[in-house]
């Protein structure tokens, strides 16, 4: 009786389970019809598209939680996770350019600074997932508390940080750097704090260069050119393509923290110099019509500097 009753109880969860599956894929199937549908410029249109990422990455993270059981807090369940959301980008019709890919794929224990320009910024961190593999990914602790999202990316290897109690974010840097130090794995981090969606860079906070100061491990800056084709004011999401160059790695070894203000103007200008310079070639770039119209795969990886 007992044994019969289990049972009965791991069939219902199952296909309650299967239940949840059907609706989710039925929901990201009519976000998906919304995000095609409409003139440029549509608000439902616009607000489909960021609703259908969204929604894939909170949907597919809380239907992988059983999954992640069988490796609790195993930063390769994100991973997982990362592979399949980051296949949205074709449907959204952005297309990627991964430069000096060769870095990411070969670097053991660093910290990945990014700029960061919209909310969209969560797809080019999947798409580089690939290349980083061992990847700590940090989340505010409000994030927490979206349930069921928040705990089940807490179950798949997200460290959530408390941004306004120190002595709590630092213990949670002080796991990450273990983290790095041990195992090889790579932070990734936006050092402006918030998003900036205007051309250039916000002032960087200090956390990321403490943390690498502290754990002595390089700083790897990468540059996302600006999304052009996104327009938040006139509700414009076009499809559009986005250049991601990662630079030379530098180095943080023998650095201490009077090196600190030293190391964060080292490390934004050689960013916003890339940055700059990237915007000129996409701007010309997008005087060609054979440019814009051409068809691109998903990503393309260049695993040194691009050669015409």
């Amino acid at each position: 009786m007992v044994m019969e009753c289990f049972m009965c109880s791991v069939v219902s969860v199952i296909k309650w389970y299967l239940y949840a599956c059907v609706a989710c894929f039925g929901i990201f199937v009519l976000l998906t019809v919304f995000s095609k549908l409409g003139q440029r410029g549509n608000k439902f249109k616009y607000y489909s598209k960021y609703g259908m990422i969204y929604f894939a990455t909170q949907s597919f993270t809380t239907l992988f939680a059983p999954f992640a059981l069988l490796r609790p807090r195993n930063i390769d369940n994100c991973r997982i996770i990362t592979m399949v959301v980051a296949r949205c980008s074709k449907i959204l019709g952005i297309t990627w350019e991964l430069r000096n890919a060769q870095i990411l794929r070969q670097a053991k224990g660093a910290i990945v600074l990014t700029n960061h320009q919209s909310s969209m910024d969560i797809l080019g961190m999947m798409i580089l997932w690939d290349l980083l593999k061992n990847v700590v990914p940090i989340a505010k602790l409000e994030l927490l508390f979206l349930f069921p999202f928040g705990p089940s990316a807490w179950l798949s290897g997200v460290q959530y940080i408390n941004r306004k109690n120190r002595p709590s974010a630092m213990k949670a840097f002080d796991r990450c750097k273990r983290m790095m130090t041990k195992d090889g794995a790579k932070m990734y981090i936006y050092p402006e704090g918030t998003r900036y969606p205007e051309r250039g860079m916000l002032p960087f906070k200090k956390g990321a260069f403490h943390t690498a100061i502290e754990a002595q491990v390089p700083i790897i800056p990468v540059v996302f050119t600006h999304m052009y084709f996104i327009e938040a004011k006139k509700h414009i999401f076009d499809d559009g393509h986005v250049i991601v160059d990662t630079l030379d790695p530098i180095p943080t070894k023998g650095l201490t923290k009077n090196d600190l203000d030293q190391l964060i103007e080292r490390t934004r200008s050689a960013m916003l110099a890339r940055y700059d310079e990237l915007n000129r070639e996409i701007d010309e770039a997008l005087k060609d019509p054979r440019w814009v119209a051409l068809d691109r795969p998903r990503v393309t990886v260049y695993e040194g500097k691009k050669t015409n």
